[in-house]
């Protein structure tokens, strides 16, 4: 049930992201762990929830490359 919840809400956030319609592409505040002042949150979106100049493709790089990580150390175990 845990894991329908991480998946659920990762999938949500995917989908508000490329959702034209969506003003706050960062989701609600309780999605980062420190709220709008969360370090990670500050990275890829503006305080109003807007994204940075580089803000999207650094999130989908970032998200790509980590599952592509993962992939790989699985592969090695």
């Amino acid at each position: 049930m845990t894991l329908g919840v991480f998946v659920g809400t990762f999938f949500s956030f995917l989908l508000g992201i490329f959702n034209p319609y969506v003003v706050n592409k960062a989701g609600p505040d309780w999605l980062w762990g420190g709220g709008r002042d969360d370090i990670v949150r500050n990275i890829y979106f503006k305080p109003n929830g807007s994204f940075r100049r580089y803000g999207r493709p650094a999130l989908v790089a970032t998200l790509c490359f980590g599952a592509i990580a993962l992939h790989w150390l699985l592969q090695r175990i």
